[in-house]
């Protein structure tokens, strides 16, 4: 790396023969997909690149490599989560009544609910409980340990529950 960033363009091709193997194999363990493994890798060695002037010789490189890496999963998985929809068209609500006031009240309530969790924990619920991912699946998603994911996702339907308790102490008028 030290001779790349001193200008030797045969020296990137070199990193990149020597650690391709090991860069693809990290994404792919982490997100489960080669596509998205394969984007990933690349982009790594594009940031590679754009870094060289930054890196100090004096400290090991695949290190540094991999913290580029791991950066690069974390930013993934924000961009991911952040574009992460999931329709509500198809999808039963528990009807307290056959009323069509009361179903559009418990959207309301779910709404609301969903919106009082953050990004990762509105990520968790909805692709664990409505896409039926599995937590190791989520987890690799987002860069972390399954048991943290099911901590979070605990305690968000903690959260969600309690909200749909206070809703239906409410009166249905103030819904």
């Amino acid at each position: 790396m030290a001779r790349y960033s001193d200008g030797e363009a045969e020296a990137f091709s070199e990193l990149f023969r020597r650690y391709e193997h090991s860069a693809y194999g990290f994404f792919l363990k982490r997100t489960g997909s080669p596509e998205r493994a394969q984007d990933l890798y690349q982009e790594l060695f594009l940031r590679l690149h754009r870094a060289r002037d930054r890196y100090d010789a004096s400290r090991p490189f695949a290190p540094w490599l991999f913290s580029i890496a791991r950066r690069l999963l974390v930013d993934d998985a924000r961009r991911a989560h952040r574009h992460h929809e999931v329709s509500m068209e198809g999808r039963e609500v528990r009807e307290k009544g056959s009323n069509s006031e009361a179903r559009l009240g418990d959207f309301e309530v779910l709404g609301r609910a969903l919106e009082s969790l953050s990004d990762e924990e509105r990520y968790i619920v909805l692709s664990s409980k409505l896409d039926g991912s599995g937590y190791p699946e989520i987890a690799a998603q987002l860069g972390k340990s399954a048991g943290a994911v099911r901590k979070a996702a605990s305690r968000a339907l903690q959260r969600l529950r309690a909200a749909a308790l206070c809703a239906d102490s409410l009166p249905s008028a103030s819904r």
